[in-house]
């Protein structure tokens, strides 16, 4: 189904757009394209509230029948997620349609984003349902426009709610602690460190102190992530051992070519990366040789 025909199934619950785009410094074609912008946001976040009720509705259903166990599988496929991806979405969608009825209406009406509804949902989520619904109707009333702010406001309306379970959710936020690494295009990647504040926060001070301290050409992020890397693999990297298994072409340590290499599982690599690997045993139709560059 198309973009279009969605849109006109999709409920029409907006009307003009609220701001008065004759107001604004626009041509009558540029105000028409803003309104139109405008009124698609709200169009979207209706069609994420109907997909949230769709799938909790669905998940009720088949629970009910005794094969609730298969709906991540069930549903990812319909929507093209991966099992993981669609028992998460899942679980949001049942919590934010039995928990949080609020936010799913101010979802529906477009009042708010999919990203801020969501928001709410998450830090929501370690209370009981009475008090994640008294912390909703705070974050709603005057809700802010941009996420962070609604996020902001969210975590300060549960300490307001429940101040004694302060201490009780830090510590379990603390079994989340975690690291994670992702690979990215052009042989980019991405790690991620998760954890307490006051561990982190020192660290990330540490590293943004280091970086300012240095004067060249390079920009503040790139000072950045040098510093980062240095403290984490230490400047004189000789005395780390980690093992990697890199695939390389016969014709690079040959040094025929300047062909890349491959790290196996992850990506391909610049020659000027493995040009000093030593040269090891390959095995080809059963039988072993190695390989030395050439003097």
């Amino acid at each position: 189904m198309s973009w279009d025909a969605v849109l006109s199934v999709a409920p029409k619950v907006f009307g003009e757009p609220e701001f008065d785009w004759a107001d604004g410094p626009f041509d009558a074609d540029e105000a028409s394209i803003l309104a139109e912008l405008e009124i698609l946001q709200k169009d979207k976040a209706a069609l994420e509230a109907r997909e949230v009720r769709l799938i909790a509705q669905y998940g009720q259903m088949r629970a009910a029948r005794g094969v609730g166990k298969y709906v991540p599988e069930e549903v990812g496929e319909y929507l093209d997620l991966s099992p993981g991806q669609a028992s998460r979405r899942l679980a949001i969608s049942e919590g934010m349609a039995t928990r949080q009825p609020e936010t799913l209406a101010a979802l529906e009406r477009g009042d708010i984003d999919w990203a801020k509804a969501r928001a709410i949902y998450e830090v929501c989520r370690p209370l009981s349902v009475e008090q994640a619904q008294q912390v909703e109707t705070g974050v709603l009333t005057n809700a802010p426009r941009f996420y962070k702010n609604v996020r902001a406001k969210a975590n300060r309306w549960v300490k307001k709610i429940d101040p004694n379970g302060v201490e009780q959710r830090r510590l379990a936020r603390r079994q989340d602690r975690c690291v994670t690494f992702n690979v990215g295009d052009d042989g980019e990647a991405f790690l991620g460190i998760r954890g307490p504040v006051e561990l982190l926060y020192p660290a990330y001070v540490r590293i943004d102190q280091e970086a300012r301290r240095q004067r060249d050409g390079r920009t503040l992020d790139q000072k950045q992530f040098d510093a980062a890397i240095d403290n984490l693999n230490g400047e004189n990297q000789s005395h780390i051992k980690t093992i990697i298994w890199v695939t390389v072409p016969h014709t690079t340590l040959l040094g025929i070519d300047d062909k890349p290499g491959e790290l196996v599982g992850v990506d391909s690599l610049p020659r000027k990366s493995h040009a000093n690997s030593r040269p090891t045993r390959i095995a080809h139709g059963g039988e072993y040789f190695t390989i030395r560059p050439l003097e």
